[in-house]
């Protein structure tokens, strides 16, 4: 009976000295290049990311810009899709290396069935539309959009950081990092593609003359299309396109003008500093020049 017990005890030492030194190492190799490899994935992704970021500041090319807005988002994408299925295969892998028995298995496949039933509807309906983004190119890495509404804050806007098969991440003008699953982004407006729009209205006193105002804003107008800070951001130089308001006290007028993507506020703030000090010359009462933008 003793004689049972010992050689049982030490069969069993052996088997766990066999599996350690097989199986176990295995796992934990499996492990390790696992997470070596999504690192590594990531860190090709980041650099190709980054390398991109570098050739859009360096040119001014629109295409170029969306084009590669839109190979930061498919990067993100690719570096997602591959990690998943580096973790399914590793898992699959470990699990049969622990050579567990059928029934237990059998639990494991249905507990994960019941979770797969409950979340992969969602789950299955962010990667599809994430697809769709990418695929129909509506914007990229490093684009500013608008996107909403969502239940409860409403409509977001920011610069695209991240773009994956399932979410996909915001930095608002505030700094507030906000993560959306690709799934809700049923409307988004892009604000970053082929040009922007240089808007601004200029509210002049009724008792002033209003064609010597505009004569004086036209000026300003040739003026900033000739700087050698502004003028590379334009596309079309702004000029004033005629009254667009007759109020009780005030007469407003438009100035409108094209942008390089993103660029409309620059271009806006220092029109409407040059405007002010241009008309503060002629009148003494100019109010309203001040107007607010995202940055």
């Amino acid at each position: 009976m003793i004689h049972s017990l010992v050689l049982a005890a030490s069969t069993g030492k052996d088997q766990v000295s066999t599996w350690l030194r097989g199986d176990f190492v295995v796992i934990v190799m499996i492990i390790s290049g696992s997470y070596v490899a999504m690192r590594a994935i990531m860190f090709i992704a980041e650099q190709q990311i980054e390398n991109l970021r570098i050739e859009r500041g360096d040119t001014g090319d629109l295409t170029a810009v969306s084009y590669g807005a839109h190979r930061a988002a498919l990067f993100g994408a690719v570096r997602w899709g591959i990690n998943f299925c580096i973790i399914a295969v590793a898992t699959t892998s470990v699990l049969l290396r622990l050579q567990l028995p059928s029934s237990a298995l059998v639990i494991l496949g249905s507990i994960a069935g019941a979770g797969l039933g409950f979340g992969a509807q969602q789950i299955v309906g962010d990667i599809i539309a994430g697809v769709y983004i990418i695929s129909e190119r509506q914007f990229g890495v490093g684009d500013i959009v608008r996107v909403g509404p969502l239940l409860s804050v409403g409509w977001v806007e920011g610069r695209v950081e991240e773009v994956t098969l399932r979410v996909t991440k915001l930095r608002t003008f505030d700094g507030d990092l906000v993560s959306i699953a690709n799934g809700e982004l049923r409307h988004n407006v892009n604000m970053s593609r082929d040009w922007s729009r240089v808007l601004i209205s200029v509210p002049l006193p009724r008792h002033s003359d209003i064609e010597a105002a505009i004569t004086r804003i036209d000026v300003v107008c040739e003026q900033i299309g000739l700087d050698p800070k502004i003028a590379p951001l334009l596309l079309e130089v702004p000029h004033v396109t005629g009254v667009n308001d007759l109020g009780a006290e005030n007469v407003e007028i438009r100035v409108s003008g094209r942008s390089l993507p993103v660029q409309q506020w620059k271009v806006e703030r220092e029109l409407r500093r040059r405007i002010a000090r241009e008309l503060r010359e002629t009148y003494a009462v100019i109010a309203g020049l001040e107007g607010g933008d995202p940055t």
